[in-house]
């Protein structure tokens, strides 16, 4: 969508295509600063300016800033600039930002190299332009994240990145990620895949556009990020693998797996007294689970399961009945598509009487 809204009739559609500029040939970008509507040229040529590593230093905040962090992190620095956070920078942080911007001079890159900050080391171990002297010091720098950033580092051949001591993190979540602006290149993603390393492993899964041989040998993966990281991407993650990775996976977003289009709702009855009431919430979703199960099932002590129990159509009439007049569960029971015709037409009327049950919640 955002590469042709460049080229809308409307200019309001035309202003927001401008932020796809990186996308654009140098005739379109040359056509939307020449747009006629003044916003569209003014965003164009802000965009020309952020290329301007002159001009952004006349523009450069003197104080810190969200806007003077953005422009150190990411866009074209003069000298001048770069010399100037390394003698007088505006807060301790900013050589930790400038580390990985892609405008660094070489000979800076090679002085951040050995910065004291371990976070600045981090960020330059990251950095593809990183010299042959400077991946030998940080794959044996003394801080383990330095060592872990250098150990995925492009130019390292798969025994380089065995003989560093890294460690993987298993504390971090593990997240859908949209797709990004520039789609990676196919012998990357394989060459990631393929990799002894679980931290490259896990960036080839996040791929959306994963081929099926790497589907199925990332499923099996024996590193749980790569397994939920996939099934958190991938639109055809497989049914076990989403099942699996919801059953061992307890960190954040664990709750997007189960909205993925292959997510299983068969044999989940099975999980009904599950310790876990995310697990229990689980037996709701399957259509065949017992009636005397879903009634058990709306009394569970966690809200939750409750609320997905009061509207599985399989939840007995007498107990579905007893939930409309519900002060907690009559909202999820009126959505129940069990109800007849005549109690739901018995429910609208009673959302005009201020007499009638749980009329707030109701509405």
């Amino acid at each position: 969508l955002l590469r042709t809204m460049h080229t809308h009739p409307d200019a309001r559609v035309r202003r927001w295509g401008v932020g796809a500029w990186e996308w654009l040939s140098a005739d379109a970008r040359a056509a939307r600063l020449a747009d006629p509507d003044e916003d569209v040229r003014d965003g164009a040529l802000l965009h020309t300016r952020n290329e301007d590593a002159a001009w952004l230093e006349s523009a450069l905040p003197a104080r810190p800033c969200h806007g003077r962090t953005d422009m150190l992190c990411n866009l074209p620095l003069t000298r001048a600039v770069v010399d100037l956070v390394l003698t007088a920078p505006a807060s301790d942080d900013e050589r930790a930002m400038i580390a990985g911007n892609p405008s660094l001079p070489a000979d800076v890159v090679v002085l951040l190299a050995a910065d004291p900050d371990p976070e600045v080391r981090e960020g330059t171990a990251c950095r593809a332009d990183l010299g042959p002297a400077e991946r030998r010091a940080l794959a044996v720098d003394p801080d383990p994240k330095v060592r872990l950033a250098l150990s995925v580092h492009p130019a390292l051949s798969e025994e380089e990145r065995a003989a560093i001591d890294y460690e993987v993190p298993t504390g971090r979540g593990f997240y859908y990620s949209p797709a990004p602006w520039v789609p990676r290149a196919p012998e990357d993603v394989r060459r990631d895949a393929l990799s002894a390393h679980p931290m490259l492993r896990r960036k080839a899964a996040r791929v959306h556009s994963l081929p099926p041989d790497l589907v199925a040998r990332l499923a099996d993966d024996e590193d749980l990020g790569v397994r939920v990281t996939l099934a958190q991407n991938h639109p055809d993650a497989p049914e076990a693998l989403l099942l699996r990775s919801f059953l061992e996976y307890t960190g954040p977003d664990r709750a997007h797996l189960a909205t993925r289009p292959n997510f299983p709702t068969g044999r989940l009855a099975a999980f009904a007294d599950h310790e876990d009431p995310e697990v229990r919430a689980l037996a709701v979703r399957d259509p065949e689970t017992a009636p005397a199960v879903v009634e058990r099932l709306s009394r569970d002590p966690d809200p939750a399961v409750r609320a997905a129990a009061a509207r599985h159509p399989n939840l007995p009439r007498p107990r579905l009945t007893e939930l409309l007049d519900d002060e907690e569960l009559a909202h999820p029971a009126a959505a129940n598509p069990a109800l007849d015709v005549a109690e739901i037409r018995r429910l609208a009327r009673t959302i005009g009487d201020p007499a009638g049950p749980c009329v707030d919640t109701l509405i």
